[in-house]
């Protein structure tokens, strides 16, 4: 079941009624939302629903335990417990055959031929996601930066809340779980934004995005594209993989308003970022965050040296890139990203950057061509495919990529300005301000594009494979 599909829309107006019912009873309002998460979850593969609850019921107990124990080697055993419990799983499922082939063909190189396992593991959808909000909500507990929960039934609805559940916002436990603490409204206000966030989602997902993934699959599919198609391949994707993650936060933000509750911002228009840093600051915010706070700043930060600070940096990349998936390509998305973020940090700490300041369009096009490069790198199949790639981006132009191709990567672009402007410039304060004809008159034009696209063959969204 995914947002852009029939059946989830006749499961949203189910669970809207009746937590409509219920909204004023906080016990049945968590019940609701846990029995409707885990029926959205279980579309997927029920299978993986008693993993869910085992991890979550245990962060639960480690809490507690964390909270009321007062010796610091206790509370950090029941702390370790939680952090080994949820990277278990998630190494488990997401890495196991991912070093075990890397080993097999180590062997095979150094002449000791080993046989490949028969083993299949399936991912569970949205592991990454639910695990690091876990281990967030714990290692805060440790930090004595929230309290623990003590209802079991509100924190697994935090935990599972189904707007978020598959693909982030990544939530903490201080902005997300203290709302299940008060009494939800479901105003006219919050209708309104969510209807807006809907509209804007949907479009960015079902009209951009999926209008631009059979542009990037002609030039990342089987073939060998030469020139500027490479290029024009590489800027299909990355308005592809924005519009569908910026798409798909904005109708989770959506449908979380229209029940009442706030979800973090994801995204702030990270194409016109002047610098690596500032590109982080703006894409997928709250994963950014949550290795800034517990990888990051843990492992020294930038307080411990020019060398160490490199290092840190280095690492949490390279973390950052194996958590979207075991591939070597991630692994040296991360690196690109970590490099230049380093190489950012040296010089914006020397006397001459400080002389020498770039052009803001000078630091955008080097900010581009770092992100653009890691694009190659992350939607290509393997290293050989992804420098396969780079070396047919030296040859002249294909001819199988012809200007209409052109032009509806440009018309994906200017659909991708249109809405962040919208969303930055206008929003719905001051839009709800607008005269009823001209608000009405663009909902409609949204609606109108998502209907002409809706139900076709479409992918899924990318980062539910992470």
């Amino acid at each position: 079941m995914i947002f852009n599909s029939n059946p989830f829309l006749v499961f949203f107006a189910v669970v809207s009624l009746l937590y409509w019912l219920v909204r004023c009873n906080a016990r049945w309002r968590d019940g609701l939302i846990l029995g409707a998460s885990l029926v959205f979850y279980g579309s997927w593969d029920w299978r993986f629903l008693a993993l869910l609850l085992l991890t979550g019921g245990l962060d639960h107990l480690c809490a507690l335990k964390i909270e009321a124990e007062a010796d610091p080697s206790m509370r950090r055993r029941w702390l370790g417990l939680s952090v080994v419990s949820n990277l278990g799983a998630l190494f488990f499922f997401k890495f196991s055959l991912f070093f075990v082939h890397s080993a097999v063909a180590l062997l095979d190189r150094l002449g000791l031929h080993a046989s490949r396992p028969s083993l299949q593991v399936i991912l569970p959808a949205g592991i990454s996601f639910y695990t690091f909000q876990a281990l967030s909500y714990t290692v805060d507990v440790h930090r004595r930066k929230v309290a623990a929960e003590r209802s079991l039934l509100r924190f697994l609805a935090f935990l599972t809340f189904f707007p978020q559940l598959v693909a982030g916002p990544i939530e903490r436990a201080s902005f997300l779980l203290s709302q299940f603490h008060v009494p939800r409204s479901i105003t006219g206000q919050a209708l309104g934004r969510g209807v807006w966030f809907l509209l804007w989602g949907f479009f960015l997902k079902v009209v951009v995005a999926d209008q631009l993934a059979p542009l990037s699959d002609l030039v990342f599919g089987p073939g060998n594209p030469g020139g500027w198609v490479v290029l024009w391949g590489v800027l299909a994707f990355a308005g592809q993989i924005y519009g569908d993650f910026a798409g798909y936060s904005l109708i989770a933000r959506g449908l979380a308003c229209m029940m009442g509750f706030e979800l973090s911002e994801n995204f702030y228009q990270p194409y016109l970022s002047t610098d690596i840093q500032e590109f982080w600051r703006r894409w997928h915010q709250t994963l950014s965050q949550w290795f800034r706070d517990y990888v990051y700043i843990p492992l020294g930060g930038d307080r411990l040296g020019g060398g160490r600070t490199v290092s840190n940096i280095l690492l949490t990349f390279l973390l950052a890139g194996l958590w979207h998936g075991a591939n070597w390509t991630f692994l040296v998305w991360g690196l690109c990203h970590g490099l230049a973020l380093a190489g950012y940090r040296l010089w914006s700490g020397t006397a001459t950057s400080r002389r020498i300041r770039f052009p803001r369009p000078v630091g955008w096009a080097m900010t581009m061509t770092v992100v653009m490069v890691g694009w190659l790198f992350f939607r290509s199949d393997s290293l050989s495919h992804a420098l396969g790639l780079i070396s047919a981006g030296l040859r002249g132009p294909d001819p199988a990529w012809g200007s209409t191709h052109l032009r509806a990567v440009m018309v994906g672009w200017a659909m991708i300005a249109g809405s962040d402007w919208f969303l930055r410039t206008v929003d719905w304060e001051r839009a709800s301000r607008w005269p009823a004809w001209s608000r009405v008159g663009l909902q409609g034009a949204l609606l109108a594009c998502i209907v002409a696209r809706w139900g076709r063959e479409t992918p899924n969204f990318i980062y539910f494979q992470f």
